[in-house]
């Protein structure tokens, strides 16, 4: 049998930030098994067994919180994922035009007359010669192959810069 100042150095041992005043609180809420004492003034009196149980169901708790919170994060990481997937295929399907675009474009074979303004997405009064250019440097910059792109697609593009400069 222990007596409160034991018992909250046992839960102190065991994890469990707990002082006298918490314990006497946890006995009257009918959380530790205690027995009245009227001897040496000691008030209670707690079993090992109860107070190892009361250990248990603590842990057991906070375990149960966190994969509570495990499981909050998996959904939120599980629905960015599913954006993201979204937003990749958004920019492949900007990938097969944008190709498509230059296909037709390589068997017309009329550079001089390709509309480069609507092809990066420019309205006809913002697309002078500097915008232009920048635009392409994005462009390039994105479909570089050392940045994962494509290197057919960067290499049509940098032709067409280059009838640009």
């Amino acid at each position: 049998m222990l007596n409160v100042k034991e018992a909250a150095e046992h839960l102190t041992s065991a994890g469990i930030a707990a002082n006298d005043e918490e314990v006497m609180k946890w006995i009257e809420e009918g959380k530790i098994k205690a027995e009245i004492a009227y001897r040496r003034k000691t008030t209670y009196k707690i079993n090992l067994k109860d107070l190892t149980e009361f250990i248990i169901q603590k842990h057991a708790a906070q375990l149960t919180t966190q994969v509570e919170q495990s499981h909050r994060e998996n959904r939120n990481l599980t629905e960015q994922l599913d954006y993201l997937k979204t937003r990749i295929h958004i920019e492949q399907s900007k990938v097969r035009t944008l190709k498509k675009l230059l296909n037709e474009q390589i068997e017309v074979n009329k550079p001089s007359t390709f509309p480069y303004d609507e092809l990066l997405g420019l309205k006809k009064q913002d697309s002078n010669s500097h915008i232009l250019k920048k635009e392409f440097k994005k462009l390039l910059k994105a479909l570089h192959p050392d940045r994962g792109g494509d290197e057919r697609l960067f290499k049509v593009f940098n032709e067409h810069y280059e009838n640009l400069k």
